[in-house]
């Protein structure tokens, strides 16, 4: 490990942060920044805001051209091993410490790192449960779970949705907002998986792996969900859950604001995911930071992203964009200013992510494998392909991936 700064404190040094971000989390980075400079008045950090559309492909451009920002933020999407395997941003392991991950959730540490070594240090997740409307469930007499080991089974949760879209105002039991990634922790938490565990083959082709797809396409062909909310939306089913159009939304923790802004006419709730009678994944959202090769000072970087992924910084860093800390350090005693049992609950939630699916989605193949999967999903929803084809159709497209 390299120890200390190299740096003499006098000698000014100016870094770039490039990241994309709505106005809460913007502030959490600037705060980090201002209690970094606070403690380094010799530093500089500026913040530069980008939209989250794009940006990969601006800054492999930037890399290509030598001028890349000294840190980026990654998403939990396969950016780190892109940029890491371009040789775009530097390994880190030479500035931690022995010991350094252990105190990180294993799926978050996972999708930070390529070829084994660290190339990002995770700030931040976000995850997934079911919003529901306390309206309709008290109408219907239904008592949500109330803790992760009284999750409905797949069976139970469509009995719910088909009494909530029939005994209710709504027409429809419940909404997801979709894409390939989010289908991922029905798949992995029935036990099935998308890649072998060395990733040279598909291995969706199995009984769990159509199982997943017969059990998401079902909601589709049996009206508990609108087909306009499918892969390839037409309709955005937040609209649906505020309005009562629909009385559950599997979503993440980020909407919590907003719901509370817009959810007037109903009260809400939040609840714990169904789970399969093989168990129970996460979905992994979330981002880190990483040092780019461009970085004239990689040694004051990465004592920056260690300090913005303390414990103390994570925590602030959640509780300002209503996230999940990947830290378990930084999720006890952590309180938000609102919604504290909710967030708990996405915490409790966040840690039963697969780290298997993790280093599946940090490949930096991964986008094109998402793509794959909202295709095909949005077939096998909308326009009745069965789930041994789409399963077998998802296979052959990432074997081509693969081979490629």
């Amino acid at each position: 490990m390299i120890s200390g700064l190299s740096l003499a404190q006098d000698e000014a040094v100016e870094l770039d942060l490039a990241v994309w971000g709505n106005s809460a989390e913007l502030q959490g980075f600037q705060d980090i920044i201002d209690a970094y400079e606070a403690d380094h008045p010799n530093v500089t950090i500026n913040l530069l805001e980008r939209p989250g559309d794009g940006m990969r492909e601006q800054v492999v451009a930037e890399m290509a051209a030598g001028e890349a920002p000294d840190i980026v933020r990654a998403g939990f999407r396969g950016d780190v091993a892109f940029y890491a395997s371009a040789g775009g941003v530097i390994d880190l392991s030479p500035y931690l410490e022995e010991g350094f991950s252990d105190d990180f959730f294993e799926g978050a540490w996972t999708i930070s790192n390529y070829d084994g070594a660290p190339y990002s240090l995770p700030l931040h997740s976000d995850t997934h449960a079911i919003f529901y409307n306390k309206d309709y469930f008290e109408q219907i007499g239904v008592e949500v779970p109330q803790t992760m080991d009284e999750c409905w089974s797949w069976d139970e949760f469509n009995e719910v949705s088909a009494r909530l879209r029939d005994e209710t105002d709504a027409d429809y039991g419940h909404v997801m907002l979709w894409n390939g990634k989010r289908w991922l922790m029905f798949l992995y938490g029935n036990g099935g998986q998308l890649l072998n565990e060395d990733h040279t083959e598909p291995a969706i082709v199995s009984p769990e792996g159509i199982e997943t797809i017969e059990w998401t396409q079902g909601w589709y062909q049996d009206g508990l969900a609108p087909l306009s909310t499918s892969m390839k939306y037409s309709v955005e089913g937040q609209l649906l859950f505020i309005n009562g159009a629909a009385g559950m939304m599997i979503t993440g923790s980020w909407w919590i604001p907003w719901l509370q802004e817009n959810m007037t006419n109903y009260g809400w709730g939040v609840t714990y995911l169904p789970c399969s009678g093989n168990g129970q994944d996460a979905d992994l959202g979330g981002t880190g930071l990483a040092v780019t090769k461009d970085s004239e000072y990689p040694e004051i970087a990465a004592d920056f992203i260690k300090f913005a992924t303390n414990t103390e910084n994570m925590q602030n860093y959640a509780v300002t964009g209503f996230f999940t800390p990947v830290r378990y350090s930084a999720l006890e005693g952590i309180e938000y200013p609102e919604f504290s049992d909710e967030m708990t609950l996405f915490g409790e939630v966040a840690q039963t992510t697969n780290p298997q699916k993790a280093a599946v989605q940090g490949m930096e193949i991964f986008p094109e494998i998402d793509l794959i999967l909202r295709d095909e999903l949005e077939l096998a929803f909308t326009s009745g392909q069965s789930a041994e084809q789409t399963a077998q159709n998802i296979a052959d497209k990432i074997t081509r991936v693969l081979e490629d």
